[in-house]
């Protein structure tokens, strides 16, 4: 079994599929495998893929259901103890991110490791317990999908990975003081409705109170109300 897979799932992204596929090719440490996930591109990102074929270890392009149906294929896939999505578009901090995160004692409880991350040249303070997280900027145990579940593929939910996440135990989690990953923008995930339903996430498991989610909610909906 090896370390570590990395997962990119892309669609349609020629622009920014390269400069991932780089990213993590560069990586340094070597106990990982690569897997790109395309969700039947009809742009130039399949014959980039192609292009640097040599580089990734599994590739599929077939249609899918969405970005998290391609994370499942993905996570089938996956040889890896441990796994970790870096997406079109995403990269990471440094070619030394992965040596750096393994250099760490884990613990053998520890299942989910998760760092600050930037968006632009912002360094985004990470919480767990706040539910301030980055996909990318999280590495986790494969076996805990056969624990907690694989992604769910429902349209109306883009929380998916949120949700799984949120069940992870305390004493599964650590946060380690090495960015792990930057992106240019928040993403789809930071739109008002995704917001609502990670606070309903949030009361379901206990983050919050009733109290606290209807004044957050309140909050919230002033506040994106008075931006238009």
């Amino acid at each position: 079994m090896v370390k570590v897979s990395i997962v990119t799932v892309v669609f349609n992204d020629q622009e920014n599929i390269l400069k991932t596929i780089k990213s993590v090719t560069n990586q340094n440490f070597k106990d990982r495998e690569y897997l790109v996930i395309d969700g039947g591109s009809t742009d130039n990102t399949k014959e980039i893929i192609n292009q640097n074929i040599s580089s990734i270890d599994k590739y599929i392009s077939e249609k899918d259901k969405g970005i998290y149906d391609a994370m499942n294929k993905a996570i089938d896939m996956a040889e890896g103890e441990w796994i970790i999505f870096m997406n079109s578009g995403d990269v990471f901090v440094d070619d030394h991110v992965l040596e750096k995160v393994f250099s760490y004692p884990i613990g053998e409880k520890i299942s989910f490791i998760y760092s600050d991350y930037y968006v632009g040249k912002t360094l985004v303070p990470a919480s767990f317990d706040e539910g301030m997280l980055l996909h990318q900027a999280i590495i986790y145990k494969k076996e805990m999908h056969h624990t907690y579940g694989y992604y769910q593929v429902t349209k109306p939910y883009i929380i998916s990975d949120f949700m799984f996440f949120m069940r992870f135990k305390p004493e599964e989690v650590m946060k380690i003081n090495v960015p792990i990953a930057k992106n240019e923008q928040a993403g789809v995930s930071s739109g008002s409705w995704c917001l609502y339903q990670r606070l309903c996430c949030d009361y379901i498991y206990h983050k919050i109170s009733l109290k606290i989610l209807v004044i957050k909610i309140l909050y919230w909906s002033l506040k994106f109300l008075f931006k238009k």
